[in-house]
C-alpha cells in the first residue's frame, strides 16, 4: 500500500491534478466577489468547495500514507507542516461559511501552489539567502534617507516646509524621489527656492536609486544564483547516491551468485606433494 500511494502523490498526473484543483479553488474564489454570480449561483459554489476541501483531504491522506504513515518522517518538511495545517483550519467546526477566518484559510491554498512549482521554492530560496546582505543594504539606505533629510531641512525647511518642514516629511519626500516617482515636480519647486537644489537632489538620485538600489538587485541575482547552484548540487549527489546504490546492489547479487554456484574441483587446492625418500 506504501508503494502504491508513494508511486500516486509523484506521479505526474497526480501533481497536474493537485495544481488544476488549487487553480480552481481559486477561480471560486475569485467568483465570489461578485454579487450577482453568488446570488445564482451559490448553492454550486458552496458544493464545489465541498468537492474541493474533501480533495485535499484525500491528498493529504495519500502523501501520509506514502511514507507508511510515519508522521515524524511527514512533518520533516515544513511544506507538509503548511499543507496539513492549512487543511485543517478548514475543518475547524463551528465556523460560519461567509467568516473573515474561513475566508482567509481557502485563500491559503492557493499558497500552496508554491510548492508543486519548483522555480518558485528556489526563488524563495534565494530571497532568504539574500535578507542578510540586503538588511545591510536597507541599513546604509536609511543612513543616505537620513542624512540627506537633516540636510534638506537645512536647507529648505524656510522656504519648502511641505517636503522639508520637519525630519519625517524630509525623510518622505526623499522616499519619493527614491521610487522615481514624480521628483521632477520636486525638483523644480526646490530649483525656485534655492540654487543648492539641482546638485543635492541630483547627487541623492544618483547615489540613492543607481547605486544603492543596483547593489541590492545584484545581491538577489547572486543570491538565487546559490540557489540554482545547491539545487544542482543535490542533484548531483542524489545521482551519485543512486549510482552507488546500484553498484551495491549488483555487488550483493554477485555475492549471492558465487555463494550459490558449487565449486570448481579445478580449483580446490591440491595437497603439497611429498618429497621424502622411501
Amino acid at each position: 500500500m506504501t508503494r502504491t500511494c508513494a508511486r500516486i502523490t509523484e506521479s505526474a498526473w497526480f501533481q497536474n491534478l493537485v495544481v488544476g484543483v488549487i487553480i480552481a479553488n481559486a477561480a471560486v474564489l475569485g467568483l465570489e466577489t461578485y454579487d450577482g454570480i453568488v446570488e445564482r449561483w451559490g448553492d454550486q459554489l458552496d458544493v464545489l468547495e465541498q468537492v474541493f476541501l474533501v480533495f485535499f483531504v484525500i491528498e493529504i491522506t495519500l502523501r501520509v500514507a506514502a511514507v507508511g504513515f510515519r508522521l515524524d518522517r511527514f512533518f520533516r518538511s515544513g511544506w507538509n507542516v503548511f499543507d496539513t495545517t492549512v487543511v485543517a483550519m478548514s475543518l475547524i467546526p463551528g465556523l460560519p461559511a461567509d467568516s473573515t477566518m474561513l475566508r482567509l484559510v481557502r485563500l491559503l491554498r492557493v499558497g500552496r501552489l508554491l510548492r508543486l512549482f519548483p522555480d518558485l521554492g528556489v526563488l524563495l530560496d534565494g530571497l532568504r539567502r539574500a535578507a542578510p546582505p540586503a538588511t545591510s543594504l536597507v541599513a546604509l539606505t536609511f543612513l543616505l534617507v537620513y542624512l540627506y533629510a537633516v540636510v534638506g531641512w537645512t536647507i529648505f525647511h524656510e522656504s519648502v516646509p511641505q517636503y522639508f518642514g520637519d525630519l519625517g516629511e524630509s525623510m518622505l519626500t526623499l522616499f519619493t524621489l527614491l521610487t522615481l516617482e514624480g521628483w521632477n515636480e520636486i525638483l523644480g519647486t526646490l530649483r525656485d527656492a534655492s540654487p543648492w537644489a539641482l546638485p543635492y537632489t541630483l547627487s541623492f538620485i544618483l547615489i540613492g536609486t543607481f547605486v544603492v538600489l543596483n547593489l541590492v538587485i545584484g545581491v538577489v541575482i547572486t543570491s538565487l544564483d546559490e540557489a540554482y547552484g545547491a539545487i544542482r548540487r543535490d542533484k548531483e549527489g542524489a545521482g551519485l547516491a543512486d549510482s552507488i546504490d546500484e553498484v551495491r546492489r549488483a555487488l550483493d547479487a554477485l555475492e549471492r551468485q558465487l555463494a550459490d554456484t558449487p565449486g570448481d574441483p579445478r580449483l580446490l587446492t591440491r595437497a603439497p606433494a611429498s618429497h621424502g625418500s622411501d
